[in-house]
């Protein structure tokens, strides 16, 4: 079966887009298509004839007045034509790429500036996922020697003390939105009673003498706050 042309009109005149859709219908019937060489329902003889216009006139009025495109060569993502076709002879030198089942050829089509905004992503992914590679060293997952010092003191204070707790697993469907920035925020050490229920959300900061916060610092802490104070946990900053 052959791919399926659509063309946009460049003009309102109706002579004109009947020459263009002439120009581009393709031959729908089964057995004439399988026997004949060409793909078209009009020879160029036939619409010189109907339309009194030399091939070479209706070449350019065609190109002039429309612009044809296979169906199958919308770009996945944008929805833009990858080819556009100028002469037949495109549609006989492109058709056999589309001519394909998607279960034999999954590959998406993508136009040229899809395309780079792809290989830019995946290049920047990539980058990235090297930057995370293993050094080949294990590191702590205490931040500083001082928080190691004061999880060892919870410990002996403490029945359960668990470091470095994600925030998201307290966030529900309900509050998600209110505090949404603090879904890839951390709390860094969670108490926990005999039971394994919390009792408190600890984070330990190592400032200098001052113990001063900065303004992000103040306002991360104050929604953490808020956050723990509605789900009824205890909520405490320890300063080094």
């Amino acid at each position: 079966m052959l791919p399926e042309i659509e063309i946009d009109y460049l003009t309102e005149d109706e002579d004109e887009r009947e020459l263009c859709r002439c120009y581009w219908l393709l031959n729908t019937e089964e057995q004439e298509l399988f026997d004949a060489k060409e793909k078209f329902r009009y020879t160029l003889s036939e619409l010189a004839l109907n339309f009194r216009l030399k091939p070479r006139q209706i070449h350019n009025k065609v190109a002039q007045y429309s612009r044809a495109y296979i169906k199958k060569s919308k770009c996945d993502l944008c929805g833009i034509p990858t080819h556009f076709l100028n002469r037949r002879n495109d549609f006989y030198s492109n058709r056999k790429v589309y001519e394909y089942q998607p279960w034999e050829n999954p590959v998406p089509y993508l136009c040229e500036s899809c395309k780079g905004a792809l290989e830019k992503r995946q290049a920047k992914k990539a980058k990235t996922k090297n930057s995370l590679q293993f050094s080949g060293k294990i590191k702590s997952i205490f931040p500083t020697s001082q928080h190691l010092q004061f999880f060892k003191q919870l410990r002996r204070e403490e029945h359960f003390v668990y470091p470095q707790i994600a925030i998201s697993v307290f966030l529900e469907e309900q509050n998600f939105e209110e505090f949404e920035n603090l879904e890839n925020e951390i709390i860094s050490f969670l108490v926990c009673d005999g039971k394994g229920n919390p009792q408190k959300a600890i984070d330990f900061v190592v400032v200098g003498k001052a113990k001063e916060l900065t303004e992000e610092q103040k306002e991360i802490f104050y929604q953490k706050e808020s956050f723990f104070e509605q789900i009824g946990l205890e909520y405490k900053i320890e300063f080094s």
